[in-house]
């Protein structure tokens, strides 16, 4: 991080921080074209996005020496059109995953920075900037500065009214979002009501059955569980858990047989956050021994395998298994499949212990090669 004097810039020039727009006193020794007014800003915006970005902006905020002919400037500028295009769904992604994983302070960079990125690409009054807002609010409800949520999620609100042939996906996350400050304020009558609408918007979008409405049926049961009706909590939180488990045991097939990726990473992040709070709540509320609680830990187990945390969806299937076997017994349906989700483990584990020693035994034929050569 290199200082610089703020006096001694061009005249008509300004660098301000890149977080809350103050004068700007530090920057980037790496881009050298990004500023900041202290290091705890700095540091704040290298781990929420700069860090994955940092080069990848200098020439958005570089200036060509030369400007060449039309032509060459319409190249560029496509160019530079698509780079901000991809920079905004990286910033998205990144605040999303942070705000999933409860890094509301690292959402922050990512999520202004998608702003900028879309008010570039689109003007300051586009539909295109509500996701950012989202995401703004969205964080500022994690780190409960509840106005400045609600000044991002008006803003995102007003875009929308403007356009009224919006998506769908694009009402149901606003309605979301509201439903959470709502819950954070402790207004559980208007946080159900804007999550029946999120509910509604995104089965319109998705289907009813889709991990994206788990997402609305998952915040609904938040509710129920903070007003304690406790049979509200645990049917909307196991709408959640058979939703997942059919995602999850579909994607494990694609993964593992054809290599395909079907759930990307702000999304991965968003059921271990989920699926953890319903085991915890289950846990809670549930005897010590009880059929769902087992059902958690193995769709716990299937996520982590999903993740390729071996070790962990390991312990996890285990610990459903032991909870299914004393629950229902081992000739149980459900006893028998996690049965067979932990074999899956136990040939992985020979595999691998094969593979070693072929591995070794090839090492050792090839030395003896070398001595009988020699």
């Amino acid at each position: 991080m290199t200082a610089i004097n703020p006096l001694a810039n061009p005249k008509g020039v300004q660098l301000i921080c890149e977080l809350c727009g103050k004068v700007a006193r530090l920057q980037c020794q790496f881009c050298k074209v990004t500023y900041y007014c202290s290091k705890e800003h700095q540091q704040t915006d290298w781990n929420g996005i700069h860090l994955k970005i940092c080069q990848l902006v200098v020439p958005l905020r570089t200036q060509p020496a030369v400007l060449g002919s039309e032509e060459e400037r319409l190249k560029r500028d496509r160019r530079m059109r698509k780079s901000q295009s991809q920079l905004l769904e990286l910033c998205k992604t990144e605040a999303q995953k942070h705000v999933h994983e409860g890094g509301f302070e690292l959402a922050i960079p990512a999520a202004l920075q998608s702003l900028r990125f879309a008010i570039d690409l689109y003007g300051s009054g586009s539909i295109e900037l509500v996701s950012s807002y989202l995401l703004l609010g969205e964080a500022s409800i994690g780190l409960s500065r509840f106005k400045q949520a609600e000044e991002y999620l008006s803003l995102g609100k007003y875009a929308v009214l403007k356009k009224p042939d919006c998506s769908n996906a694009l009402r149901s996350h606003l309605h979301r979002n509201f439903g959470k400050l709502y819950l954070s304020q402790g207004r559980y009558s208007d946080a159900l009501q804007q999550l029946a609408n999120d509910i509604y918007f995104c089965s319109l979008q998705h289907g009813p059955e889709h991990v994206s409405t788990a997402g609305g049926y998952y915040q609904m049961g938040n509710v129920f569980g903070a007003l304690d009706q406790q049979s509200n909590a645990l049917a909307m939180y196991e709408k959640v858990i058979e939703i997942w488990y059919r995602m999850l045991d579909n994607a494990i097939v694609s993964l593992e047989q054809d290599g395909i990726e079907n759930i990307d990473e702000a999304l991965v992040a968003e059921c271990l956050q989920m699926l953890m709070k319903i085991l915890t709540y289950r846990e809670t509320h549930l005897a010590s021994v009880h059929p769902t609680t087992a059902e958690s830990y193995h769709i716990l187990g299937l996520l982590f395998r999903y993740m390729k945390n071996y070790a962990r969806a390991r312990e996890y299937t285990e610990k459903s298994l032991q909870l299914f076997i004393e629950a229902l017994g081992t000739d149980h349906q459900s006893t028998i499949i996690v049965q067979r989700s932990l074999s899956w483990f136990n040939r992985q584990a020979f595999l691998q212990t094969v593979s070693s020693l072929s591995s070794a035994f090839l090492v050792g034929c090839c030395w003896f090669a070398v001595l009988v050569l020699v």
